[in-house]
């Protein structure tokens, strides 16, 4: 797989390699890649987990009696 970079993009990678933090710019990318995707995961999950809490807070009738107290 072949990427292009925008040019401020590729001299911040650039700086990152002159820095000694990665071998090489493959390196630098897929661990950037890695972490985005990480991170996109776990937020999919937190997502998912606040759907299940709304429906769990629904279905117990808990959304009218704490966000609409007095709602007659």
């Amino acid at each position: 797989m072949n990427v292009n970079l925008s040019p401020d993009i590729e001299k911040r990678v650039e700086g990152e390699l002159a820095a000694c933090q990665y071998s090489d710019a493959d390196q630098f990318v897929e661990t950037a890649v890695r972490h985005f995707l990480d991170r996109h995961q776990r937020s999919q999950q937190r997502i998912e987990a606040l759907r299940r809490l709304g429906r769990a807070v629904d279905d117990a009738g808990l959304y009218e009696t704490a966000v609409l107290p007095n709602q007659e």
